[in-house]
């Protein structure tokens, strides 16, 4: 079976998919179907955060499946209830509505939004420049990279972008149409740049100043990426919509809106929906992940790895002089280079360790939670002769 040319025959040429083909994968670690193994710092974009096939995770997955897989969302079922009662109880006062990926969250903040601006005529969204929100026709209008938009113009109107941390420029966007604030609180795809205190802070009171809803795409950053479950929890302030997704169902699709007080209430039935959103299967899936979080401590490991690694990182910094910044919080870690960083991401592959480029010249590292400091020694050993290569070159 020679899977890589079935997938030049029949499956939409949207990847640009490189590497070996996988079959199997435990904790940090993946095989190919040679039999090699690889180190995965990067395991699914940061949605696996236990890692590959945690038995925890496998053993619900089955209960589960031979219970009850899917239910219409107009039929009552415990788990998606008990899940959006553990969100709600580990966030701030809110309602939530489940779908199955990061962009439909962002959708669904889009109209919220708007039903908040009705009454007002107000629609319009500031969001920021680098940012990403997801490839649907929405989510992609709202992200500020025109490489994601450019091939698909006229995009929607109605969003403006404002250069990130900088809250004069956020202050000269506002117009007498403005309706919200759409933020990562840490710009992932965009290269780890991470919000600093003083802006998250200014922007709050911004959007309390002029009845703004501020939206906080924890899209990646939620789960315990950063070393707290939330992203927002890091800055003292509670946003109005907080979007979830990746990490929430441990590798099964499954995202949700977490709704404030503010807007909660603006929607009812009809106004959306989801066909497959917040099923028995993913929701229960998704509990389990919040227990096995708690239970094994990984919100602390997170933040002492998180530290390990990056220090491991700045040792490499003082070595390379290609290296230009190191930027992290817990397991969310970016080091950008001065020259493009895709050779490096591929040569590490090759070696048996996976990373990921983003942004050019960015290396993106994203362990699993329960990552050990021995894995992070090997990963870091790969990366480390890799890098020599770049000197040699």
């Amino acid at each position: 079976m020679d899977t890589k040319k079935m997938f030049q025959e029949y499956v939409l040429n949207t990847y640009k998919r490189v590497g070996p083909v996988f079959v199997k994968g435990k904790g940090s670690w993946l095989w190919d179907e040679t039999g090699k193994k690889y180190l995965d710092l990067f395991p699914g974009w940061g949605v696996s955060i236990l890692g590959h096939a945690h038995p925890r995770i496998a053993e619900v997955i089955a209960q589960q499946a031979k219970k009850l897989i899917h239910l219409p969302n107009n039929l009552y079922q415990a788990e998606q209830a008990l899940l959006a009662k553990e969100i709600v109880q580990s966030s701030f006062p809110a309602k939530v509505f489940f779908a199955n990926s990061g962009a439909e969250a962002v959708e669904g903040a889009i109209k919220l939004s708007r039903l908040y601006g009705r009454a007002t005529h107000r629609y319009e969204i500031i969001t920021m420049r680098n940012s990403f929100h997801g490839r649907t026709f929405g989510a992609m209008s709202a992200t500020g990279q025109a490489k994601y938009k450019d091939p698909f113009k006229p995009i929607l109107p109605s969003f403006i972008e404002a250069e990130f941390n900088n809250f004069n420029d956020l202050v000269a966007k506002l117009t007498e149409k403005t309706i919200a604030v759409l933020m990562e609180p840490i710009q992932g795809e965009g290269g780890i740049n991470i919000a600093s205190q003083e802006y998250i802070k200014e922007v709050k009171e911004f959007c309390e100043r002029n009845s703004l809803l501020f939206i906080f795409d924890e899209v990646q950053t939620g789960m315990g990426r950063t070393g707290k479950l939330f992203a927002f929890q890091h800055y003292g302030v509670i946003p109005d919509i907080m979007l979830l997704s990746k990490g929430l169902g441990a590798g099964v699709p499954i995202s949700a809106i977490v709704a404030g007080p503010k807007v909660y209430d603006l929607i009812s039935p009809g106004m959306h929906a989801s066909t497959f959103g917040g099923g028995p299967l993913v929701t229960k899936t998704s509990l389990e992940t919040f227990k096995i979080i708690k239970e094994e401590k990984l919100l602390k490991n997170a933040e002492r790895m998180g530290k390990y690694l990056t220090d491991r990182l700045e040792a490499f910094k003082k070595k390379f002089n290609f290296i230009k910044e190191i930027r992290s919080v817990g397991l969310m870690v970016g080091m950008e280079l001065t020259c493009d960083s895709f050779p490096v991401f591929s040569a590490a592959l090759d070696k048996g360790l996976i990373v990921n480029s983003t942004h050019q010249t960015v290396l993106r590292i994203m362990p699993a939670l329960n990552v050990t400091r021995a894995e992070i020694d090997k990963g870091m050993t790969i990366l480390g002769d890799v890098l020599a290569g770049v000197v040699a070159r």
